[in-house]
């Protein structure tokens, strides 16, 4: 690594906030639809906010702190301006990085699917005390480190889609999906893996939605960078055997934005719709970690 990338890991640090658009998620098919966005408060110098989701009244999210760097999942009454009070999850590993907590409801029931891809699976979790309180319920997916893994319904059964951080040298370009015919599985990988070989539309970004009888899919566009950009699918074939879709939309930050270096999570919440956003700032925890691993690098 030569001293001009040394200089970007240690001054330049991604800082993500979670805003909330008051306009549901098929608003933004439309090209000509303009979002405002209210922000959350700024976080610590030292954390961040991403991978937003409703749960009930409130808001799912990673809550990433840069002095471990490890995220973990906490809940907002954030979609009320009055009430931005935050607590942490319990129920899932806290020894291991944990984000994008993907929320279902089956049954009367709520279950949870969040990125834990270093312990190499993709698990299920059930509320025992909806939205702050978990348990594991099943893993879906035995020897798989999953990213931004999404869940949807779709021809009577449920489908998974996701990359996967440790079959490809560059996951963001690469979509699997799995079928099944119960939330629990048993899950069987599609048979045209990896479906989607795409850096501009594969990752998933966000909930899965459908409008006026068409299944969409937000995706990630990380062309210009991770998390540049948003990309929405539209679905046009899904069997066990194809799969097919074609990009409808894609949405920047806008540059009026305070975070608008980048855009990768769009989530419908009802009639609101959740985002997050970063910008290019300095965090000293981030700048300590990356000292040390430039004196380790230099002195072996």
């Amino acid at each position: 690594m030569d001293w001009g990338e040394w200089a970007e890991r240690l001054f330049r640090h991604e800082q993500w906030n979670i805003g909330v658009v008051e306009a549901p998620i098929s608003s933004f098919l439309d090209p000509q639809f303009c979002p405002e966005v209210r922000w959350m408060p700024d976080p610590g110098r030292n954390e961040f906010r991403a991978d937003a989701f409703a749960c009930g009244d409130e808001i799912i999210y990673e809550h990433f702190e840069a002095w471990s760097e490890r995220g973990f999942i906490a809940v907002t009454g954030a979609f009320n301006k009055s009430d931005a009070a935050t607590r942490r999850v319990f129920g899932l590993p806290s020894d291991k990085h944990v984000s994008f907590p993907f929320v279902i409801e089956d049954k009367g029931e709520h279950f949870m699917v969040p990125e834990t891809f270093q312990l190499g699976e993709v698990r299920l979790y059930r509320a025992t005390e909806f939205p702050q309180r978990w348990q594991r319920e099943a893993t879906l997916l035995a020897g798989v480190a999953g990213v931004d893994m999404t869940v949807f319904e779709f021809g009577g059964e449920w489908w998974l889609a996701g990359v996967v951080h440790n079959w490809r040298e560059n996951p963001e370009s690469d979509l699997y999906l799995w079928h099944a015919p119960a939330l629990r599985g048993p899950w069987q990988a599609h048979a045209g893996n990896p479906v989607k070989s795409d850096i501009s539309s594969a990752r998933p970004g966000g909930t899965p939605f459908w409008h006026e009888g068409a299944l969409y899919r937000p995706a990630q566009d990380c062309r210009r960078c991770y998390g540049g950009a948003i990309a929405i699918n539209r679905i046009t074939r899904l069997t066990h055997d194809e799969f097919s879709e074609e990009v409808v939309a894609r949405w920047e930050p806008r540059p009026e934005w305070r975070w608008n270096a980048g855009w990768h999570t769009l989530s419908a919440a009802g009639e609101r719709t959740l985002i997050d956003g970063k910008r290019i700032t300095f965090m000293p925890a981030q700048f300590l970690a990356a000292l040390k691993q430039m004196v380790r690098s230099a002195s072996t």
